[in-house]
């Protein structure tokens, strides 16, 4: 009883916290300003967030609440700041086509994102954000677990895994390259997605930690499931894989001799890359 005492309370406090602000208030900025993919901006801190409001409305529940919340809050932060400075003034190519797309229909974008973008994000945040709330509002029962000290490693080798990839890409984006080149340097030559894999890692990682709790922790697996599916699934990097190896054949050959996710070896040896032409396609997220 004194979990859910704990427990309830801290979630309705980051469901109020979720549509007053991630849903109602950057909607209504989105209107003003054209620009509907600001969510993504904010996903990462706004998880973050859901976990500091929960701890403002249940404090007090130890050691693990605040190395989740320092956990967390780099994760969310960092994310927020890298998406920020790539897409802070210009509306997201893929929410751009949204756009055109419903607007050529005679019907209301702004209606339209609400439903399609924010309130769905809105609720996708509240189930992925539910390890972190977990964690640092259930009463501590003695020390952390080895599987908390587990998913803090794990935690930390996915952080350090995207913000890497995340770098590479970024360094690739702003230097020269030739139209149509395809990212196959650093850790993109032995992922094709080594930033969705450090993130699957940093979600389960938070999972684990909530899962040392007990029952109530591992309950919340359904977050880092349902973030794995928004990821793996089919509007996830199945469809951005589709996009791109339409428009540019360099890409199709990079899907057949690169890993999906894991970090692997490739199937064949290509030339080395000082006798090739640099072939990157940098992709929405990446």
């Amino acid at each position: 009883m004194s979990v859910w005492s704990h427990t309830l309370p801290a979630l309705l406090a980051s469901a109020g916290f979720i549509m007053a602000f991630f849903v109602i208030t950057l909607w209504l900025v989105s209107v003003a300003i054209k620009d509907s993919s600001i969510p993504d901006i904010f996903w990462g801190p706004g998880c973050a967030a859901c976990g500091w409001v929960a701890w403002l409305a249940v404090p007090g529940a130890g050691p693990r609440a605040t190395l989740m919340l320092v956990a967390a809050t780099l994760w969310g932060v960092r994310l927020g700041l890298y998406i920020g400075k790539r897409n802070w003034g210009a509306e997201d190519r893929r929410y751009a086509r949204l756009r055109k797309h419903i607007e050529e229909q005679g019907k209301s974008y702004a209606w339209h994102s609400l439903r399609a973008i924010f309130l769905f994000q809105g609720t996708a945040m509240f189930v992925c954000s539910l390890p972190i709330v977990i964690a640092v509002t259930t009463p501590e029962h003695g020390t952390l677990g080895a599987v908390a000290y587990l998913g803090f490693a794990l935690w930390l080798v996915g952080l350090v895994t995207e913000s890497l990839a995340d770098a590479q890409m970024d360094q690739f984006r702003n230097g020269p390259r030739q139209p149509g080149a395809v990212m196959d340097r650093g850790l993109w030559r032995y992922s094709r997605h080594p930033n969705y894999f450090g993130e699957m890692l940093v979600q389960w990682g938070l999972f684990l930690v909530a899962a040392d709790i007990g029952m109530i922790g591992l309950l919340t697996v359904i977050a880092p499931l349902l973030l794995s599916y928004m990821i793996i699934g089919p509007l996830g990097a199945n469809l951005l894989e589709r996009r791109l190896g339409k428009k540019n054949p360099d890409y199709a050959a990079y899907i057949a001799t690169t890993s999906r996710f894991i970090p692997w070896p490739r199937k064949r040896s290509l030339p080395p890359p000082e006798c090739r032409p640099i072939v990157v396609t940098a992709n929405d997220r990446e």
